[in-house]
């Protein structure tokens, strides 16, 4: 019996740093397996108490499943990650058309984010 294609974990990254907790996404994550360890990324990160960003630039197609892993935090009482790009035409166009990308935070880069993060923290 053939065994099952195996799919790479859709963490690229998980990091607690000084200001901020970054999780990178890699990938197309559209399965139910995937979309469960985009949730427990989300809530382990939260459990922080830091700025989570998630960087979406080695991200391809994403399933509304993912947002609604992104908009938990805010459901508990806590903050909305913060996204960082360079968003794929596929990430860009689930924000938009789900008028979501008026709600998180958008970056441009991951950089430019954990350094708003730090700022944010001095200031």
């Amino acid at each position: 019996m053939p065994s099952a294609a195996r799919h790479p974990s859709p963490i690229a990254l998980m990091s607690e740093q000084r200001f901020a907790f970054v999780i990178a996404l890699q990938g197309d994550v559209d399965s139910e397996d995937e979309l469960e360890l985009v949730s427990l990324a989300v809530e382990s990160a939260e459990r922080s108490g830091k700025q989570i960003i998630v960087d979406l630039s080695q991200l391809g197609f994403m399933s509304a499943g993912v947002l609604s892993a992104f908009l938990s935090p805010l459901r508990g009482g806590g903050r909305l990650p913060w996204i960082a790009g360079p968003l794929s035409l596929y990430a860009r166009r689930r924000f938009r058309t789900t008028g979501t990308d008026a709600v998180f935070r958008m970056f441009p880069t991951l950089g430019e984010a954990t350094a708003q993060a730090v700022d944010d923290r001095h200031g």
